[in-house]
């Protein structure tokens, strides 16, 4: 029904959808009684296509999704609106939501030519939608996936660069000082072992990606550590 195109362009432009694609409508097309009934989406019905099957509606569409419910007698992959938001924004290409008339909804055809088929888990005492509706709950949750998809892309891009590692001569000097130091101390009690501890004690540090920053504070402890034993500090 006109009256049914109608509602399902408003609540696609609740939700920021435009392109509006029908295959073989009932009453033909255009109609001027779908007008009325976007309110202010009437310029997705001005701008709609129409198609004679989904086949030629799809031309350049490459992942489906057939809204209906569980079909028990097709071996297809099911899931549900939520599920299906995220798989349409990771999709590379152009997405679809494949809708059937109000009365009879998609038949097994029809059905059999998506990628997937979302069903949502209503009360089963009463699971059916007007047109308008179903179309409101998946684009609803397309949207909702798609705003946390840009909110977190915008906290990446105005959060602070991550701190780089130093580079590798900062490390392997402040490494260098280390050893000369414990080797000074007498930290390495075995001469065979002591090649082994010092690799450890590098793994160690490496695992910590110190900044060149870190290193510079590693600097300063081991200049107040040693102070006292190089004679820099009589007191106490």
């Amino acid at each position: 029904m006109a009256e049914n195109i109608g509602a399902t362009a408003r609540a696609m432009m609740n939700c920021g959808l435009s392109e509006l694609r029908l295959v073989a409508p009932r009453d033909g097309w255009p109609n001027p009684v779908a007008v009325p009934m976007a309110a202010g989406g009437a310029q997705i019905i001005e701008n709609a296509t129409v198609y004679d099957d989904i086949a030629a509606a799809a031309h350049d569409v490459s992942f489906i999704v057939a809204a209906s419910a569980r079909r028990r007698d097709m071996p297809m992959r099911e899931t549900d609106p939520r599920g299906v938001a995220s798989e349409i924004l990771a999709h590379q290409g152009k997405a679809a939501l494949l809708f059937g008339p109000e009365a009879s909804g998609l038949d097994n055809d029809e059905v059999v030519q998506a990628d997937v088929l979302v069903t949502a888990a209503l009360n089963p005492d009463y699971p059916s939608l007007n047109l308008a509706q179903a179309v409101l709950l998946l684009a609803w949750e397309w949207r909702v996936e798609m705003l946390a998809v840009l909110t977190d892309a915008a906290s990446h891009a105005t959060s602070p660069p991550a701190t780089l590692p130093a580079p590798i001569a900062e490390r392997d000097y402040l490494y260098q000082r280390l050893e000369n130091e414990l080797d000074a101390g007498g930290f390495f009690l075995s001469t065979e072992m002591a090649p082994v501890v010092k690799r450890n004690i590098r793994a160690l540090f490496n695992r910590a990606a110190p900044s060149s920053q870190e290193i510079s504070t590693l600097h300063g402890i081991i200049q107040a550590l040693t102070k006292r034993r190089d004679g820099g500090d009589k007191s106490g």
